[in-house]
């Protein structure tokens, strides 16, 4: 894997300083259906970014912005693994009437565009326009009423690192953590290299700025090691995390765990994760399906890594659960399970959980969401939905590793015919407009197949959905390794 922080600062600072804010109108794809407008994008918006520079080096970003309603950008704060020293955001933005649009803003990374879609007027995906940086990301309205206010409660947490603070290698962790008075104390599991350990973990929540943004801490009791970062409030329920040790690359969240946890998974779920292996940053990522009850665990997923595709694999494991959330996950073979740990779930909910897998080839983390509707067919898909997406191309033009990111409203008819207006940014080749369709399939248990083409070639997508209204996504193209959701409009 490549790792060259300070090549990668030096290639921002270079280039940033030469792109202009608001300079991307022409990333403004064909515009479907919509009633958006720039009324739509008012308030200000959590967003966390993930992504890589061009030379391959990863970077984060975390912060908040504000829309005045009429296309400005009027203030914020920005953190990224470059500078997190609380940057003051502007700029500018076009919304689209399929929810389509752009933002041009300055941030602790310089001028950035970012390409966007709206699911609402309080969610919208992005990925970077800019040909030096490729990421992707999401940005949620945040409750001004919570913006000073430490967060209090159990916060069940996920944070993937693809240069750890602890030792510069990919790290994945998932755990749960107490807070009262801004200390908290709990446990969380770790995959570190593909070393997987359980330590107990405590941590400081500093109160947040008026714009909620805090500073904080996390000690892991089985090294001894902290993890500083940076935090911004959403809401009560909700923060997004950023790492800010030397040299550090990662992010992550946590949510307000609610609901009787203690009874594990039970039901059907849809998932998504990703991470990092031995030949890749990003290298891997899969989607899939499982149902659980009474300790047992079956289903199927579809899982890319390093660009090579295997399609509907079976699952079989066992499970246990614990009384704060914790859910062991064993693989089982002829009615026997396994002794250690294939992954560990941390229960948001009953119907929410995130994880880490305990590889030794990969460190690979996500969320699992409980499938609120059974027998998906052609007509469960019949609306317009935002589409994001992003990863890498494993193989190379010219040399060079390409990046790949994509956004853009998606609309199916209930029928089987699918059309997709996206810009789709590729690091080497740039960003473009495209406008593509052509067909899906959709299974009983919420796995759909999508193929689209235009002139300039095709896309193949499978998706699980875990409702009407949501999916876990996968691209299926050999080479490409990319991954998204989409979302159903409002």
């Amino acid at each position: 894997m490549k790792s060259k922080s300070t090549v990668f600062a030096l290639t921002l600072m270079a280039i940033a300083a030469t792109v202009g804010c608001g300079s991307s109108g022409n990333l403004i794809p064909p515009t479907l259906n919509g009633n958006y407008s720039n009324a739509s994008l008012k308030g200000s918006y959590v967003y966390q970014v993930h992504g890589f520079d061009s030379n391959g080096n990863p970077y984060r970003q975390i912060g908040v912005f504000t829309a005045d309603g009429n296309g400005s950008i009027t203030g914020g704060s920005d953190d990224s693994s470059l500078t997190a020293s609380g940057t003051q955001v502007s700029g500018s933005y076009n919304v689209s009437k399929d929810g389509t649009g752009v933002i041009g803003i300055n941030t602790s990374l310089g001028s950035l565009n970012w390409a966007i879609t709206l699911a609402s007027t309080s969610q919208l995906q992005l990925i970077e326009a800019d040909s030096f940086v490729n990421a992707g990301g999401t940005a949620e309205l945040q409750d001004s009423t919570a913006v000073t206010t430490i967060p209090t409660g159990s916060f069940v947490f996920r944070i993937h690192q693809e240069q750890s603070a602890e030792s510069q290698a990919p790290a994945g962790e998932a755990g749960v953590l107490a807070f009262s008075n801004g200390a908290g104390s709990g446990s969380m599991d770790q995959n570190l290299a593909g070393t997987f350990t359980s330590p107990n973990v405590s941590s400081t929540l500093n109160a947040p700025s008026g714009v909620g943004r805090g500073t904080g801490a996390l000690l892991n009791g089985g090294t001894n090691f902290t993890t500083n970062f940076v935090y911004y409030v959403v809401n009560s329920s909700k923060f997004y995390i950023l790492v800010t040790n030397v040299s550090a690359v990662g992010s992550g969240s946590a949510e307000l765990q609610s609901g009787a946890v203690a009874n594990g998974l039970s039901g059907s779920y849809a998932f998504g994760s990703r991470g990092d292996d031995g030949n890749f940053f990003a290298g891997i990522a899969t989607v899939g399906q499982f149902s659980a009850s009474s300790g047992a665990m079956s289903g199927t997923e579809d899982i890319n890594q390093d660009g090579n595709v295997s399609s509907s694999v079976a699952i079989s494991s066992c499970y246990t659960a614990a009384a704060n959330g914790r859910v062991l996950v064993t693989s089982s073979s002829g009615g026997t399970c396994a002794s250690t740990a294939d992954q560990v779930f941390w229960m948001v909910s009953p119907s929410r959980a995130f994880f880490v897998n305990a590889a030794t080839n990969a460190v690979e983390d996500g969320t699992a969401d409980l499938q609120t509707a059974s027998n998906f067919a052609l007509s469960t898909f019949t609306q317009q939905y935002f589409l994001a997406m992003d990863g890498l191309d494993t193989g190379a033009i010219d040399g060079i590793q390409q990046l790949l990111s994509r956004v853009g409203a998606m609309q199916f008819d209930g029928k089987g015919n699918l059309k997709l207006s996206e810009v789709a940014n590729a690091s080497v080749l740039g960003a473009n407009n495209t406008f593509l369709s052509g067909t899906y399939t959709v299974g009983s248990n919420g796995r759909i197949v999508g193929t689209m083409s235009t002139s300039g070639g095709g896309l193949g997508l499978v998706m699980y959905a875990v409702s009407p209204s949501q999916a876990y996504v996968l691209q299926t193209d050999q080479s490409l390794v990319s991954s998204g959701t989409i979302l159903l409009q409002q």
